[in-house]
């Protein structure tokens, strides 16, 4: 059993409506399993979630501003027109997840892992991306303009209309000889 089948293995199964019923009745939400659930046009501004599994969900139209993350799962889900401007995003996985017309501005991501991302038209304006990773990432029409990104991995990357203006690029790791811009 994994590390993460045995942190929900104490969460008891319970039904969607509940999970739902959950979500809007809760300000903190802990070590509960959405996985695979569709969300659509919801508000989860100002929530905190703790070790709380997204694994393969959708999330479409749904704002997380000033939304608090810490060791959450979204592995493989779908973002479309979500934003989570203003968030303190902390020891996240967000690995294969696909991202569309989305923003993460004014964030701090910090310790999280994008790899294999699919990001078009999103937005990571203004942020403190430090020690995050977007190994093997594919980024179009994605703006990192005025980040921290202090040992942030890069490596092996797509890049089409990326900015990363403003960026400290000097001290985030690119693969060897690969230029940021």
């Amino acid at each position: 059993m994994t590390y993460s089948e045995r942190m929900f293995d104490q969460a008891r199964p319970v039904a969607r409506e509940r999970l739902l019923e959950t979500l809007a009745a809760e300000r903190e939400i802990n070590s509960l399993d959405f996985a695979g659930m569709a969300f659509d046009s919801l508000d989860l501004s100002g929530k905190v979630f703790i070790g709380c599994r997204f694994s393969r969900a959708t999330f479409t139209n749904v704002n997380f501003e000033h939304c608090r993350l810490r060791m959450c799962f979204f592995d493989f889900s779908v973002f479309n027109r979500c934003s989570l401007r203003e968030c303190d995003i902390q020891f996240c996985s967000f690995a294969g997840v696909r991202i569309t017309d989305s923003s993460f501005g004014n964030s701090d991501l910090l310790h999280d892992n994008f790899n294999g991302i699919l990001a078009s038209n999103t937005s990571f304006a203004d942020s403190d991306l430090y020690n995050s990773r977007f190994v093997m990432a594919s980024l179009k029409d994605a703006s990192f303009q005025n980040c921290n990104l202090k040992k942030t991995m890069f490596c092996q990357t797509t890049r089409e209309r990326v900015s990363f203006k403003s960026s400290n690029t000097r001290e985030a790791i690119f693969a060897k000889g690969e230029n940021p811009e």
